[in-house]
C-alpha cells in the first residue's frame, strides 16, 4: 500500500529529482541515460520501462500502453514512488553504472532523472503529496519538431540479445543533424539485426499520431506549471547525442545558480 511505502521512505536522505519532458521520439530517454552515466550520484529512471515491465503481468495495462493512451495517473504515481524506494533505487543505480570519468553532480546528494513523469497536470499535482525526502527540482523540455520525432520513432529498435536501444533512421534537415544510432561492434558480433532487433508495439504510424495528440492535450500544460515556478529549462538538441556536453553544462549551470 502507498501509505506503507511513504512511511518507509521517511527515513531516507533527500533525493533531488529532475524530470525530462518531450514528445514521443524527442530522445529524452537516450539523453537521460547518457546524463546519468556521467555522474556518480545521478540515476536514470524510465517510467515507461517500469510500466512496460508491470504490463507483463497485467493485460489491462498492456492494452493501454499499446493503444498510445496514457495510463491512469494514480497507477503511474504509485509505480514511480515504489521505484524510488531506497532498495529499488540502489538496484537501478547498480544496473545503470557510470563511465570511468563520472563526477559528482551538484552537492553530492542523490539525484534521479525521471523520464516520463509527470506527464499530466494531475500527476504534477500529485507531486505535492510525495514524501518530503523526494524533491522535484526542475524539468528539462526537449523541444523537437513533429516531423523529426516521427522519423525517429519509426526508426527505433531494441536488441533482444544485448538489450541495446538503437535507431536506424537519421535526420539531416533545417539545421538538424541526427545520424542513425547504431550498435557497437560487440552487438554486431552477437546479434542478427534482422532477427533480434525489435520495434515497440506502439511505434506504428497510427499510434504515433494518437500519442502526439495526447502530448499536446495532456503534457503541454505540465510545461506551463514548471515554467510558472521558474523550474523549466528548454533544450533544443539539434545534433542529437553530439549535444551531450552542452546538455550536461546546462544542468550543472542550473544547480550552480540554484541552491536546492
Amino acid at each position: 500500500p502507498r501509505a506503507n511505502i511513504v512511511t518507509r521512505m521517511a527515513s531516507q536522505a533527500k533525493t533531488i529529482l529532475v524530470s525530462l519532458i518531450g514528445k514521443p521520439g524527442s530522445g529524452k530517454g537516450t539523453y537521460g541515460a547518457l546524463l546519468a552515466s556521467r555522474y556518480k550520484n545521478l540515476t536514470f529512471l524510465s517510467v515507461g520501462d517500469v510500466l512496460r515491465h508491470n504490463a507483463k503481468r497485467n493485460e489491462t495495462l498492456r492494452r493501454v500502453l499499446t493503444s498510445g493512451k496514457l495510463v491512469d495517473d494514480t497507477i503511474v504515481n504509485e509505480a514511480v514512488i515504489e521505484s524510488l524506494q531506497e532498495g529499488n533505487l540502489q538496484q537501478l543505480k547498480t544496473q545503470s553504472g557510470n563511465d570511468n570519468t563520472a563526477k559528482t553532480l551538484n552537492d553530492g546528494r542523490e539525484h534521479v532523472i525521471l523520464d516520463g513523469f509527470p506527464r499530466t497536470d494531475a500527476q504534477t499535482k500529485l507531486l505535492s503529496e510525495w514524501p518530503s525526502t523526494l524533491e522535484p527540482a526542475l524539468a528539462i523540455y526537449f523541444d523537437v519538431p513533429d516531423d523529426i520525432v516521427i522519423t525517429k520513432l519509426l526508426g527505433r529498435r531494441k536488441c533482444a540479445i544485448c538489450g541495446g536501444n538503437f535507431n536506424v533512421n537519421g535526420v539531416d534537415q533545417n539545421g538538424w543533424d541526427m545520424p542513425p544510432l547504431l550498435p557497437s561492434n560487440d552487438c554486431k558480433e552477437k546479434c542478427d539485426w534482422d532477427v533480434h532487433w525489435e520495434k515497440r508495439d506502439d511505434d506504428t504510424a497510427d499510434i504515433i499520431k494518437e500519442r502526439m495528440q495526447v502530448f499536446r492535450e495532456e503534457t503541454e500544460p505540465v510545461l506551463e506549471s514548471w515554467s510558472n515556478n521558474n523550474r523549466l529549462l528548454t533544450f533544443v538538441p539539434y545534433k542529437g547525442v553530439k549535444e551531450m556536453d552542452r546538455l550536461a553544462g546546462v544542468l550543472e549551470n542550473y544547480f550552480h545558480k540554484h541552491s536546492l
